[in-house]
Protein backbone atom coordinates (compact mmCIF):
# COMPACT_ATOMS: atom_id res chain seq x y z
CA UNK A 1 0.00 0.00 0.00
CA UNK A 2 1.21 3.73 -0.39
CA UNK A 3 1.94 6.59 1.44
CA UNK A 4 -0.93 9.01 1.01
CA UNK A 5 0.21 12.43 2.25
CA UNK A 6 -2.45 15.59 2.38
CA UNK A 7 -2.54 19.03 0.81
CA UNK A 8 -0.01 20.17 3.51
CA UNK A 9 2.47 18.34 5.90
CA UNK A 10 4.53 18.59 8.59
CA UNK A 11 8.43 17.97 7.35
CA UNK A 12 12.17 18.20 9.19
CA UNK A 13 15.47 18.91 7.75
CA UNK A 14 17.57 17.56 9.90
CA UNK A 15 20.81 18.36 7.84
CA UNK A 16 19.52 22.29 8.26
CA UNK A 17 18.35 22.26 11.86
CA UNK A 18 14.84 22.72 11.09
CA UNK A 19 12.89 20.40 13.39
CA UNK A 20 9.46 20.68 11.74
CA UNK A 21 8.27 23.54 9.12
CA UNK A 22 4.77 22.51 7.32
CA UNK A 23 4.88 22.23 3.74
CA UNK A 24 2.71 22.47 1.03
CA UNK A 25 1.98 19.83 -1.39
CA UNK A 26 1.55 20.65 -4.98
CA UNK A 27 1.16 18.24 -7.69
CA UNK A 28 1.75 21.02 -10.49
CA UNK A 29 5.27 21.88 -8.83
CA UNK A 30 7.84 19.47 -10.11
CA UNK A 31 10.83 19.69 -7.15
CA UNK A 32 11.12 21.40 -3.49
CA UNK A 33 11.92 24.54 -3.02
CA UNK A 34 12.66 26.24 0.27
CA UNK A 35 13.00 29.57 1.86
CA UNK A 36 15.95 31.20 2.33
CA UNK A 37 16.79 34.75 3.64
CA UNK A 38 19.85 35.06 2.18
CA UNK A 39 22.65 33.48 -0.54
CA UNK A 40 26.13 34.21 -1.34
CA UNK A 41 28.63 32.21 -3.19
CA UNK A 42 32.23 32.76 -2.07
CA UNK A 43 35.34 30.72 -3.10
CA UNK A 44 32.92 28.49 -5.00
CA UNK A 45 31.11 27.86 -2.23
CA UNK A 46 27.54 28.08 -1.69
CA UNK A 47 27.00 30.01 1.46
CA UNK A 48 22.88 30.04 2.89
CA UNK A 49 20.83 30.85 6.14
CA UNK A 50 17.34 30.46 6.37
CA UNK A 51 16.49 33.07 9.02
CA UNK A 52 18.28 35.65 10.71
CA UNK A 53 19.09 33.59 14.09
CA UNK A 54 20.21 30.46 12.28
CA UNK A 55 23.63 29.34 11.28
CA UNK A 56 24.82 29.95 7.98
CA UNK A 57 24.89 26.61 6.04
CA UNK A 58 28.23 25.63 3.66
CA UNK A 59 28.01 23.49 0.70
CA UNK A 60 31.02 22.94 -1.86
CA UNK A 61 28.44 20.70 -3.92
CA UNK A 62 25.52 22.52 -5.41
CA UNK A 63 23.78 22.90 -8.15
CA UNK A 64 22.18 25.90 -10.47
CA UNK A 65 18.66 24.82 -11.73
CA UNK A 66 16.67 26.56 -14.19
CA UNK A 67 12.91 26.80 -12.68
CA UNK A 68 9.38 27.91 -14.54
CA UNK A 69 6.70 28.85 -12.55
CA UNK A 70 3.27 28.41 -13.48
CA UNK A 71 3.03 31.82 -14.96
CA UNK A 72 5.82 31.29 -17.18
CA UNK A 73 8.64 32.74 -15.43
CA UNK A 74 11.78 31.61 -15.56
CA UNK A 75 14.38 31.67 -12.40
CA UNK A 76 17.72 30.08 -11.61
CA UNK A 77 18.22 29.14 -8.50
CA UNK A 78 20.72 26.73 -6.27
CA UNK A 79 19.67 23.25 -5.39
CA UNK A 80 21.53 21.52 -2.46
CA UNK A 81 20.99 17.90 -1.90
CA UNK A 82 19.99 17.36 1.95
CA UNK A 83 17.90 14.56 3.86
CA UNK A 84 14.18 15.40 4.26
CA UNK A 85 12.06 13.61 6.49
CA UNK A 86 8.19 13.09 5.97
CA UNK A 87 6.84 11.00 8.90
CA UNK A 88 8.28 7.81 9.74
CA UNK A 89 10.78 7.94 6.34
CA UNK A 90 13.57 9.68 5.27
CA UNK A 91 14.37 10.50 1.76
CA UNK A 92 17.84 12.19 0.24
CA UNK A 93 16.46 15.16 -2.08
CA UNK A 94 17.71 17.93 -3.85
CA UNK A 95 15.94 21.42 -2.63
CA UNK A 96 15.87 24.93 -4.37
CA UNK A 97 16.89 27.76 -2.53
CA UNK A 98 14.55 30.78 -2.69
CA UNK A 99 12.39 33.32 -1.52
CA UNK A 100 9.03 32.39 -0.68
CA UNK A 101 8.77 35.17 2.45
CA UNK A 102 5.40 36.16 0.36
CA UNK A 103 4.36 32.69 0.16
CA UNK A 104 2.36 31.29 2.82
CA UNK A 105 4.60 27.74 3.18
CA UNK A 106 8.15 28.49 3.46
CA UNK A 107 8.58 25.22 1.79
CA UNK A 108 6.84 23.67 -1.65
CA UNK A 109 6.40 20.08 -2.07
CA UNK A 110 6.38 18.67 -5.89
CA UNK A 111 5.29 15.37 -7.52
CA UNK A 112 9.41 14.25 -7.70
CA UNK A 113 9.34 13.34 -3.85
Amino acid sequence: MDKKVGRFEKVSFPELDIDIIEAKVDTGAYGIALHVDGIEVIDDKLNFWINEESNKFTYDKYKVVTVKSSFGRIQKRYSVRTQLKLGDKSYKVFVSLTDRKSMKFPCLIGRRL
